[in-house]
């Protein structure tokens, strides 16, 4: 009997001419009855978790020769090499669907050390469908939302942004199957905190690089927004600061024709030499040097 084909998320999204992809690792998608019906499978089965939260009426999938039924606020979840193909839905079907590559999924599990001690097949035993209430359902709806705007948007902290709200979804998959209370109102608290400082340093960075300043616009202390986006991202206040500046500068170099003295002044360094010996000391050679090279390469 012939091995059944493995298709990927990639070609998942690539078949179903899916444009909302992070990279290869992830899609977040709405669907409707007419959207269900145009989904195509290039092969058998799938390498990647498939999580569909139910926000109306009903679909109809066949999971192992076995007919499941999905009603509204039920979490249902495909692993990856199960053989399920969908059967049909009401005419009023609405959905959300969270498609996550395996190895994808499976690191970010074993890297959160808040998942510590948690398997995939621990967190996902329990399923493939659990019956949420209508608040329970409400989180993981905002949740997958989110993931989803973070997909759409243009971010340049995309990938930390995404890490940290499928870690959420995780978080809150452990809660309904070990009975232990996430404090989801925090994560989401902190999450607005992370969103708000990177919004914020994106706009300010050129000419505010304090934690102080950062901690007074949240309205919170320095050392509690430091804690957070180390705690959130692994990342520091001051990374985030220099990641922003670092590539100001190196857009700068590449697309004017200023003075390093310009951008240093554009840039609120104390002078050229303070901005050289910052670049120097993350890239490995001068503005001047940059800015050439990139020039020559261009040719």
């Amino acid at each position: 009997m012939p091995r059944p084909d493995i298709f990927n998320l990639e070609e998942f999204a690539e078949t179903n001419q899916i444009k909302d992809i992070y990279g290869s690792a992830v899609v977040c998608l709405s669907a409707d009855n007419e959207i269900l019906h145009t989904f195509k499978n290039p092969a058998t089965l799938s390498s990647f978790y498939a999580i569909t939260l139910m926000v109306n009426g009903w679909q109809e999938y066949m999971v192992n020769s076995l007919l499941l039924k999905l009603k509204k606020h039920d979490l249902f979840i495909s692993l990856p090499y199960t053989n399920y193909v969908f059967k049909g839905c009401s005419a009023e079907e609405s959905s959300i669907h969270l498609l996550v590559d395996k190895n994808y999924f499976e690191d970010l599990i074993s890297q959160n050390e808040q998942l510590a001690g948690y398997t995939p097949m621990e967190i996902f035993s329990t399923f493939p469908v659990l019956h949420l209430g209508e608040t329970k359902a409400a989180e993981f709806y905002d949740v997958f939302r989110n993931i989803q705007k973070t997909i759409v948007l243009p971010h340049l902290y995309k990938t930390e942004m995404i890490k940290y709200q499928l870690s959420i979804c995780l978080l809150m998959m452990v809660e309904l199957i070990s009975g232990l209370e996430i404090n989801t109102h925090d994560l989401k608290h902190k999450d607005n905190i992370l969103k708000i400082f990177l919004h914020q340093a994106s706009r300010h960075f050129r000419k505010e690089r304090q934690l102080q300043y950062y901690a007074d616009l949240l309205n919170i202390s320095p050392t509690y927004l430091s804690r957070t986006i180390k705690e959130l991202t692994g990342n520091t206040v001051l990374g985030y600061l220099s990641n922003f500046l670092l590539n100001e500068i190196c857009i700068q170099l590449k697309t004017t024709d200023k003075t390093i003295s310009e951008i240093a002044f554009d840039l609120s360094f104390s002078d050229q030499s303070a901005l050289t010996n910052f670049f120097r000391s993350r890239v490995g050679m001068t503005p001047l040097a940059y800015r050439k090279h990139h020039i020559n390469s261009d040719q």
